[in-house]
């Protein structure tokens, strides 16, 4: 699974506004979070529909970054962005025609690929937090690392993500096939607990609740930078996915 990652070389325009569809939140957040942490300016980060009905009437001069697979949402937002003459790029697993600049991407982990993408794009921000960056993009260690983490993980429990972790649940849901929560949610079963140092705090003030409530309790610590978090994340679910169809 390692070998699949393969981030390919993206171009980025100016932009104030990022826009994400179904499934490819972890790219589209992974951007945003740099974006701020790197170059210190704001961004908006919205969902298709938020920027197609709310605010794509008020867009400024400056482009607009999508980060879209769905056809159906394709669909819609195409109609806006000819309608108001939005200027952007898309960056999309698919391979539908779009009035705007369109890099596609293929592969079973486009949207991990494509998120480790953006990390590269922002490490030319000059930062120490850059060149941090710069050095977990090298993939060398990562096998023994996803190994270790693997083993804290309980596959027979469901899976609750903390706050930084939340970019990565739509690809854990389809990849897992079992419940995962947001922190928040109130409803919670035997659970794997998974959170970062950053938000320790609320990782395991969950796995407090749900003892208190008689529930299994997993706590598992992903120990790396919030940004690539989400990501490695994800690339443990699908190693999940391949070990449950082999059994």
């Amino acid at each position: 699974m390692i070998g699949l990652l393969r981030p390919p070389k993206i171009s980025l325009p100016t932009f104030s506004t990022i826009v994400y569809g179904y499934g490819m939140e972890l790219p589209a957040f992974t951007l945003a979070r740099g974006y701020v942490a790197f170059s210190g300016e704001p961004v908006k980060l919205l969902g298709v529909y938020d920027f197609t009905f709310l605010d794509s009437p008020y867009t400024e001069d400056s482009e607009v970054v999508f980060f879209v697979n769905d056809e159906a949402e394709l669909k819609d937002l195409e109609n806006v962005v000819k309608t108001l003459g939005i200027r952007g790029t898309l960056l999309t697993c698919g391979g539908k025609k779009f009035p705007l600049r369109t890099q596609v991407f293929e592969g079973d982990l486009c949207e991990v690929n494509l998120a480790l993408s953006t990390l590269s794009w922002l490490t030319k921000f000059s930062s120490p937090r850059s060149k941090h960056i710069s050095e977990e993009l090298d993939t060398s260690d990562l096998k023994d690392w996803i190994s270790s983490k693997l083993q804290d993980v309980d596959p027979s429990l469901d899976l609750v993500i903390s706050p930084v972790l939340l970019p990565s649940i739509t690809l854990l849901k389809q990849n897992l096939g079992k419940k995962v929560k947001p922190f928040y949610e109130k409803d919670f079963s035997d659970s794997n607990v998974v959170y970062t140092g950053v938000d320790s705090l609320i990782g395991k003030r969950v796995a407090y609740q749900l003892r208190n409530q008689g529930k299994r309790v997993k706590e598992v610590l992903l120990d790396t930078d919030p940004l690539t978090a989400p990501i490695y994340l994800s690339i443990m679910s699908y190693i999940f996915k391949i070990r449950t169809k082999g059994s």
